[in-house]
């Protein structure tokens, strides 16, 4: 389901986030993979779905945990209006 706008979708039409810690906190990442461990966080490809679910803290939520999603998962989508999964 995505984070952003609720959407149910199979796995391999959203784009999966993971929580990974870094420097004693845990830090939302882009998993284009898969091969992260720990709970997967999902949006649609959309970059508004992404912004959404950053601004209504659906990560945090979909995480269970205090997470840092910043401006440097909006890099992840380049110029374009969707990240390629």
């Amino acid at each position: 389901m995505c984070l952003g706008c609720g959407r149910r979708a199979p796995k391999h039409d959203l784009v999966r986030f993971t929580a990974v810690p870094q420097g004693g906190a845990l830090v939302v990442v882009c998993d284009r993979d898969g091969m992260l461990g720990g709970r997967g966080l999902y949006t649609c490809a959309a970059r508004h779905c992404l912004e959404r679910a950053m601004e209504r803290r659906g990560f945090a939520r979909g995480a269970r945990a205090q997470v840092r999603a910043d401006a440097a998962l909006m890099d992840e989508l380049g110029d374009g209006q969707a990240v390629s999964g």
